[in-house]
């Protein structure tokens, strides 16, 4: 198995484990869960296990170093662009016609990360080849918001459910992963991370990334502790016409507001923390809202004034 470098998610590794151990594999997967888990990693792993089962020690790790260049011939990888990140109707017709081709493999495989991401169009091509796969052909997708694949799709897929890991677990993961690190870095990065596998080894091996977000969580902090609304609106004016940066605000305002509940609870300041689950309430409100409102500038502003 390629599942023996993945942190965590074992309940859900077992169920793909078992499938392919009793010769069961479902013709379509569904990997599901928050983003940043690093479901997309489990897929390539998965497809590499399928991809090895019957060859030498030597065979599969040549197998294995093509899938991950993108090299192998049975084994197609399709991430997101973080710069377009919509999937296109070309783009999915490209791919299942080079899925058709005859292949040396038992199986032929398409990886594809955030399949939500494909509009009507697209979504209506894959359909149909799901609504009859080739019998060769095994497709593993990811998601991080199942809601909004059609349920057409979801009805031909075996969908398996990843969660975040609890804090306590993926700070011992890290901290054995990662043992030249110091307990405080392994600490922040697993708070930051908030359980998710794939951020938190982004954090510790992106020294940009951990910076970027340790500088949002130090504004954040600032803004909550000193009601500086004039920086707040200024940093807001900054980043509301970028999703990722707007989702990153989002993500860090949760981090510092779980943390100052935990605090207000500790030294029994019931006011406080009473107050501050009113903030993760509002912050609640705003994600939900912030993945349908064109208007992020005016939901975040009025986010702050509510703090």
């Amino acid at each position: 198995m390629h599942f023996k470098h993945i942190i965590g998610h074992q309940k859900p590794l077992e169920i793909l484990a078992r499938d392919l151990e009793t010769d069961n594999l479902a013709h379509a997967y569904l990997l599901v869960g928050p983003a940043d888990l690093g479901k997309f990693t489990i897929a390539k792993a998965f497809a590499k296990t399928i991809q090895t089962r019957d060859l030498d020690e030597d065979k599969a790790f040549q197998a294995c170093k093509l899938i991950d260049k993108g090299l192998h011939s049975d084994t197609l990888i399709y991430a997101t662009d973080p710069e377009d990140p919509s999937i296109k109707v070309n783009h999915v017709r490209e791919i299942l016609a080079n899925l058709q081709m005859t292949g040396d493999s038992d199986k032929r495989i398409l990886v594809m990360e955030d399949i939500e991401r494909m509009n009507d169009e697209s979504a209506n091509t894959m359909l149909k080849m799901l609504e009859e796969p080739p019998s060769k052909v095994l497709f593993i997708f990811t998601s991080s918001n199942p809601k909004s694949i059609l349920e057409t799709i979801l009805s031909r897929v075996r969908r398996v459910d990843f969660t975040a890991m609890e804090s306590a677990a993926l700070e011992r993961a890290l901290a054995n992963r990662y043992r030249l690190l110091g307990s405080d870095q392994i600490r922040k990065v697993t708070e930051l991370s908030m359980g998710r596998v794939a951020k938190a080894i982004k954090l510790l091996e992106n020294s940009e990334t951990m910076s970027a977000y340790e500088n949002v969580y130090n504004q954040i902090r600032n803004f909550l502790a000193n009601h500086d609304i004039t920086s707040a609106f200024g940093f807001i004016n900054q980043i509301h016409t970028d999703p990722l940066l707007t989702q990153l605000f989002l993500e860090i305002a949760f981090v510092v507001l779980r943390e100052n509940l935990r605090n207000n609870v500790g030294i029994r300041s019931e006011d406080m923390a009473a107050r501050d689950i009113v903030r993760l309430e509002k912050l609640f409100e705003v994600q939900r809202l912030s993945e349908t409102n064109t208007n992020n500038r005016l939901l975040l502003e009025n986010f702050i004034l509510s703090l």
